[in-house]
């Protein structure tokens, strides 16, 4: 299980923004990111980015934010009592643009190693081109599908610590 950590406050700013990629290989399912700021009682201000549609919470409210790293993958409100999970709430992104240019570059070294070594470098490339497209989509997709499980359970978690103690903790 992934180690997930998670921070408690109240929500300062919540600004939302209109996704555009600004590189080639940059690709969010959701036209939208948000910013939020939650202040803890420490006094810190912490900034979290997330790419959803998908908000429970708006200024003023005291939430419990779950991180996967640096990456804001859950929301608990309990002013409300609702809750994200952010990898459920939009749709996968399963393709990449890069993608297909790892494809492409494989087809072609193995046209480019046939025609300089033997049958046998083409045997070995072109299947393996063939065969990354939809290994790697399921693997993205079977990554998607364990961390959202695991993020639901941690959302359980922090449902039931329902913010006792505003500051970073980590979760198993």
């Amino acid at each position: 299980m992934k180690k997930f950590w998670f921070v408690s406050g109240q929500l300062v700013e919540v600004q939302r923004y209109i996704n555009v990629p600004m590189r080639w290989c940059e690709q969010y399912p959701a036209r939208e990111r948000r910013e939020l700021w939650l202040s803890t009682t420490g006094g810190h201000d912490i900034k979290l980015v997330v790419h959803s549609r998908e908000m429970p919470a708006r200024r003023g409210h005291r939430v419990t934010a779950l991180l996967l790293g640096e990456t804001l993958v859950g929301l608990h409100n309990a002013s409300t009592g609702k809750q994200a999970n952010f990898i459920r709430a939009d749709p996968p992104r399963l393709w990449r643009r890069c993608d297909a240019v790892v494809v492409a570059t494989l087809l072609i070294a193995s046209a480019a190693a046939f025609a300089f070594v033997a049958w046998s470098a083409l045997m070995i490339g072109l299947p393996l081109a063939l065969l990354y497209p939809p290994l790697l989509m399921s693997a993205r997709f079977t990554w998607r599908c364990r961390t959202r499980a695991q993020v639901d359970r941690a959302l359980e978690i922090v449902k039931g610590q329902a913010a006792t103690q505003p500051q970073l903790r980590r979760v198993k």
